[in-house]
């Protein structure tokens, strides 16, 4: 069995934790995988399965027996031929993948239908990696900051100096991946002030790790600001963009709030309780490398070539 990635020349690489987490992914199952930027080779009928991951292939030049899956390195709103009435014969075969739900909506919301079914099929995370360790707690949280406003920001900080807690910001695009994991490890809590996230890695790394969130999360993408100073998404109203930093979660991942005013009291409370979390149980169920493929097997009732290796996913 064999899955082929296509994304255009002008992209070197799908996102980085998507490309890795695919191959992760196929490796579990055992599924061959290949990567290409040759359009032409899509064409040939010596896969399964094919990620067609920045542009809408026609799958009439796609043999009909091969699977396809749309996106997600699509643009966050709909255009192009992706969109328009459904296809009854593609269905089955063809879907379009905005990895969340709420990116579903805002799709559904904006196009009102696409050619072929929209699904929700996250990639992996790294559980063998990003793991919790009985190690010292040099820190009491991690602030993580992604194209929120400044003010927000400073707020925050001003908030976990006057309880006096260890904290150390992250800004997203702008941290090194070793000093998060090392940071993570030695942190008992996080403290949330994200955008809008489609799967939202880092996120999911914390609490692969075992970290739970507190999350100040946004009502819709209108609440960002991507360079500190201007609002991101005003162009595009009277659309809703209703969306959440953190679209797969559970009660057990921790704690999410929507108002200012509610921080100072969810910081004084993920204090006393962060120890109840257990957000790796849930990465574990949901996110794994073997649970995401096999979402994506059983949605095409597809029988991979052999099961996982001999054990359960990692628990370490």
């Amino acid at each position: 069995m064999k899955l082929v990635l296509f994304n255009t020349p002008e992209l070197y690489l799908p996102h980085i934790k998507n490309f890795d987490g695919l191959q992760r992914m196929c490796k579990v199952y055992n599924i061959e995988f290949e990567h290409t930027r040759d359009e032409e080779r899509t064409y040939k009928n010596d896969y399964d399965i094919l990620i067609a991951y920045d542009k809408f292939i026609s799958p009439d030049r796609v043999p009909s027996n091969i699977k396809i899956i749309y996106g997600p390195g699509f643009f966050t709103f709909p255009s192009g031929p992706i969109v328009g009435p459904i296809r009854d014969d593609l269905v089955g075969r063809c879907v379009f993948n905005t990895l969340s739900e709420w990116n579903k909506n805002v799709y559904l919301d904006m196009a009102t239908s696409l050619v072929v079914p929209i699904v929700c099929f996250p990639y992996g995370v790294e559980t063998d990696y990003f793991y919790p360790e009985n190690v010292a707690k040099e820190y009491d949280c991690i602030l993580y900051v992604k194209n929120r406003p400044p003010e927000l920001v400073a707020y925050a900080q001003q908030l976990l100096e006057e309880k006096g807690l260890r904290y150390k910001v992250f800004k997203y695009g702008s941290y090194n991946g070793n000093d998060y994991l090392y940071t993570l490890k030695r942190s008992m809590f996080m403290v949330v002030l994200d955008a809008h996230e489609s799967q939202g890695f880092a996120l999911q790394e914390a609490m692969s790790c075992n970290v739970p969130l507190l999350v100040l999360d946004i009502e819709s993408m209108y609440d960002e600001m991507a360079n500190g100073q201007t609002y991101t998404h005003e162009i595009y109203d009277p659309y809703l963009l209703i969306a959440t930093s953190v679209p797969y979660w559970t009660d057990e991942c921790g704690i999410i709030i929507h108002k200012k005013e509610q921080l100072s009291s969810s910081i004084d409370s993920m204090v006393n309780t962060y120890n109840t979390f257990t957000p790796r149980d849930y990465v574990l169920r949901t996110l794994s490398n073997e649970v995401c493929m096999k979402r994506i097997l059983d949605y095409f009732t597809i029988t991979p070539p052999g099961h996982p290796p001999g054990h359960p996913p990692s628990t370490k």
